[in-house]
């Protein structure tokens, strides 16, 4: 069954359609304007090792065999260093352009174990119940400007993993006060971008006004910890709480 039409979600595919075809690789990576592609894809290589290898590791999975799923893949960036080491990659995006983006660097690198997928921006309802080693996520919840569809988005990966699969995914962790007039208050610590070049990483971050597709909205722990119960995770670890690149991870039991 298709989800209810969302005004907001659709106001986000129009952008990120735009964007892409503007300059995908910029929007995907902001820390450069203009990439290499070998350069593009490198950096999806050092993600993925920093940020998905030790959670791997330290929970003795051995992915060559497995199945995983990452939602809001872009054009690939780190599907391809996905690729390298799980049996099977499943990539999702809103973003029609992005797919397409991505099919095309797929065929030129003669990759065949990645199968990409565009999907509502509201669930994961190609994917079957049960059917995911494991479920990745980065830089992708942040944009969304929808608290209710963020926290269904955790609820299917519970659905889509495996019993003893891992949930690995990042949201904006600021914390927020909503006003009146759907305005919102939203603090916490940012990242600094360009500035890392000054050896600065790192900034406070206090924003005031409405939601849109590049800021999101903060998600609480109150409201994770209630949708990962409900999606049968556990040992569930927050980690980098209160700043824009929250990390939750857990397992399916």
């Amino acid at each position: 069954m298709s989800p209810e039409p969302n005004p907001v979600i659709d106001a986000l595919r129009d952008e990120w359609n735009h964007l892409s075809r503007k300059n995908a690789l910029h929007y995907i990576k902001s820390s450069k304007d203009q990439w290499q592609e070998s350069e593009f894809l490198e950096s999806g290589e050092q993600d993925v090792r920093e940020l998905v290898d030790p959670v791997l590791a330290q929970a003795g999975f051995d992915p060559r065999e497995k199945t995983m799923l990452e939602i809001g893949c872009g054009v690939g960036r780190m599907s391809v260093a996905f690729a390298r080491r799980f049996g099977n990659v499943e990539a999702a995006d809103i973003s029609m352009e992005m797919v397409a983006q991505a099919k095309e660097r797929r065929q030129k690198l003669q990759i065949t174990n990645i199968q990409y997928q565009v999907v509502s921006g509201q669930d994961l309802a190609p994917y079957g119940d049960e059917s995911m080693d494991l479920c990745f996520s980065y830089i992708v919840f942040q944009h969304i400007p929808d608290i209710p569809v963020i926290l269904n988005y955790v609820r299917e990966i519970g659905r889509v993993l495996r019993k003893g699969g891992i949930a690995l995914f990042q949201v904006n962790g600021f914390h927020r006060l909503k006003f009146p007039g759907g305005k919102f208050l939203y603090w916490g610590i940012s990242d600094t971008g360009r500035l890392r070049k000054l050896g600065i990483k790192t900034r406070p971050c206090l924003r005031f006004g409405k939601l849109n597709s590049w800021d999101g909205v903060p998600v609480s722990l109150g409201e994770l910890q209630s949708a990962c119960a409900s999606a049968k995770l556990t040992d569930v670890q927050f980690r980098n709480v209160g700043t824009q690149y929250m990390w939750v991870s857990g397992q399916k039991r």
